[in-house]
This record gives structure tokens, sequence and C-alpha cells, in this order.
């Protein structure tokens, strides 16, 4: 069996956590494989789990994966799916929680991701001052991840 670890990603953070679940789910014996939103779609028939992950900035989704899950609605029929979301928050708002749960999921997990000001555009640092908020963090928590990736063996991922 195949698992794609699916990610969209501005900055690389969310890329990033999908290499870990695939590393972690591989370390398990899981063939895991990680793919941008732009070329997964040619593997979802190989595939025999999906995992998408994608970022969340100012309480709203970067449009590429819920896209791709739109795009792919059909042929994800059928296959168990599994998401995750990164953002700078503490938690998801109940709001997009809701919004992922209209997909036909297992698992919805949210994680906290990382800032690096180097790869942040000028109007980025800027709201991010505004806000008052830090420009260079590093929030994830790799052992939840890692818990969460292992987790997924009791939905069958293998």
């Amino acid at each position: 069996m195949t698992t794609m670890v699916v990610v969209a990603s501005r900055h690389g953070s969310t890329a990033e956590i999908g290499e870990r679940i695939a590393s972690t789910l591989s370390a398990r014996g899981v063939s895991a494989h990680v793919k941008d939103t732009g070329e997964a779609g040619q593997w979802i028939y190989e595939s025999d789990n999906i995992i998408v992950g994608f970022p969340v900035y100012r309480q709203k989704f970067l449009g590429e994966g819920p896209l791709f899950l739109e795009a792919h609605r059909t042929e994800l029929q059928g296959k168990p799916l599994f998401l995750y979301a990164v953002g700078g928050g503490p938690k998801l708002s109940p709001e997009l929680t809701a919004d992922l749960r209209r997909f036909p999921t297992r698992d919805v997990a949210y994680f906290r991701g990382a800032i690096s000001e180097e790869k942040l555009s000028f109007w980025e640092k800027l709201q991010l001052k505004v806000g008052k908020q830090p420009t260079d963090v590093d929030f994830r928590d790799w052992p939840a991840i890692e818990s969460w990736a292992n987790g997924l063996l009791a939905y069958g991922v293998s």
C-alpha cells in the first residue's frame, strides 16, 4: 500500500511537516511519499491513502489545498483521506474546522507552524509588525506531529 502526503506550502513550514509525517510513516514500514499539490493529481490512483496538508494565513486556507481537494473530489472518493492544517495561532477556528469536515476525512489535525523572516515578503513582514507578532519563530511540535502520523496506523494506513 502507498500513502501520498500532498502539501500546499508558501514558505516551506507545511511542506516540512509533510516530510516529517512521511518519514515517520516510512519508519513504521509504510510506503509514503510527498508531492506538491501541482503534481499530486497524477499520483492519486496509485495511492491507497491520501494525506493533505495546507497552511492557514489570517484565518483563511492557502487556496491550493482546498482547490486540490475540490478538483480531485471524484478521484478521492473511497480513499482514506486525512487532512492537516498549519498555522500560527494556538488553534484552528471552529469555522475552518467545519470547512475541513465537509470533505470525507477520517481525521483532521491542526499544527502550529514556523515563520522565517528571510522567507517573508515585505507585506507579510509589515502585517506581522503591525499585529505585533514575531517574524522569526518556530512553533512546530515535532513529537505531536509524529504522534499524529503514528496514530494514522490505527486507521489502517499501512
